[in-house]
C-alpha cells in the first residue's frame, strides 16, 4: 500500500511540474519565447522573399517591355525610307505603287498602335520624349489625329531636350490647324517661337534659324486652311529675321527656303506642310547644342 501511495504521489508530482512549466511559459513575453520568435523569422522571411521575387520579376517585365517598344520604333523608322524607295521603284507603276504603300501604311498602323499600348502600359520614367514623339507622328501618319495630339503632350511633359520639344510645338501647331481649329494651332506657333526664353543659351544663327523654319512651318499652315494673306505675313516674318544675318552657305539655304515657300503659298496650292517638325516624320537624335536644329 506504500508503495501504491507513493506512486500516485510520483504522478501527482510530475503533473504538479508539467503544469508550474506550462504557467511559466504562459506568463513570459512574446519576445522571450522562442518558439514564437522562430514563427515570426519565419514569417517576414517568406514575406521578404516574396517582395524581392515580385520587384524582380516586375524589373523584367519593363525591361522587356522596353525591348518590345525599341523594336517597334525601328521598325517604325524604316516604313518612311521603304515609302520612299517604293515611290522610286514604281515611278512608272502607279498602280503597284500604291498598292505597296498601302502594305506599308497598314503595317504603320498595326505597329503603332502596338507601340501606342506598350507605352501607356509604361511608367512615364520608361519612356523618353523622343519615343513618345516617334509614336505621336506615327499615329498621325495612322489618321489617328487625337493619339498623336495626346502622344505630343506625353512627349512635352516628359523632359524633351530642345531638338524634340521644338518639333512637338510645330507639329501641334499644325496638327490644330489640320482639325479646324487654327486659333489653337497659332497658340502653339507662338510657343515655338517663343522657345528661346527657355533655353537661351543657343547662339544667333540657331535661334534665328529655327525660327525661320517655325514661321514657315506656320505660313504653310495659314495657307492650307486658305488664309494666304497670314501665310504670306509670316513669309515676310521670316524674311526679316534673315535679313540681319551675314552671308552664309546656311543662311542662303534658309533664304531659298523662304523664297519657295512665298511661290508656294501664293500660286494657291502650296504642299503639305514640309518643314521638319510639322510634316510626318520619324525624329533624329538631337544636334549639339551649338549646330542647327
Amino acid at each position: 500500500m506504500n508503495e501504491d501511495l507513493e506512486q500516485r504521489v510520483e504522478l501527482m508530482k510530475r503533473e504538479i511540474d508539467a503544469l508550474q512549466v506550462t504557467v511559466t511559459e504562459r506568463s513570459k513575453p512574446w519576445y522571450h519565447n522562442v518558439s514564437v520568435l522562430i514563427s515570426i523569422i519565419a514569417l517576414l522571411f517568406s514575406f521578404g522573399t516574396t517582395l524581392v521575387s515580385y520587384h524582380r520579376n516586375n524589373i523584367q517585365e519593363i525591361q522587356n517591355a522596353r525591348a518590345e517598344l525599341r523594336g517597334l520604333l525601328q521598325r517604325m523608322a524604316a516604313l518612311p525610307k521603304e515609302n520612299v524607295e517604293i515611290g522610286v521603284k514604281y515611278a512608272n507603276d502607279p498602280a503597284s505603287r500604291n498598292l505597296v504603300s498601302g502594305f506599308i501604311n497598314q503595317e504603320n498602323t498595326f505597329l503603332v498602335r502596338s507601340a501606342a499600348e506598350l507605352a501607356k502600359k509604361l511608367s512615364r520614367k520608361w519612356v523618353s520624349a523622343t519615343e513618345y514623339y516617334a509614336i505621336a507622328v506615327a499615329l498621325q501618319a495612322a489618321y489617328d489625329i487625337a493619339g498623336a495630339d495626346q502622344f505630343l503632350n506625353y512627349a512635352i511633359y516628359a523632359d524633351p531636350d530642345f531638338n524634340v520639344e521644338i518639333s512637338c510645338w510645330r507639329t501641334l501647331g499644325n496638327l490644330k490647324f489640320m482639325e479646324g481649329q487654327p486659333q489653337a494651332g497659332r497658340v502653339q506657333y507662338q510657343r515655338a517661337l517663343d522657345i528661346f526664353s527657355k533655353y537661351p543659351q543657343y547662339d544667333p544663327y540657331t535661334r534665328a534659324s529655327t525660327n525661320v523654319l517655325t514661321e514657315l512651318s506656320w505660313a504653310y499652315s495659314e495657307a492650307a486652311s486658305n488664309d494666304f494673306a497670314s501665310a504670306i505675313q509670316h513669309v515676310n516674318s521670316a524674311e526679316k529675321i534673315l535679313a540681319p544675318l551675314p552671308k552664309s552657305p546656311g543662311v542662303d539655304g534658309l533664304k531659298s527656303q523662304v523664297a519657295q515657300a512665298r511661290e508656294l503659298i501664293s500660286s494657291g496650292s502650296p504642299p503639305p506642310n514640309p518643314i521638319p517638325g510639322s510634316q510626318i516624320t520619324i525624329p533624329t537624335p538631337s544636334p549639339p547644342a551649338n549646330t542647327q536644329p
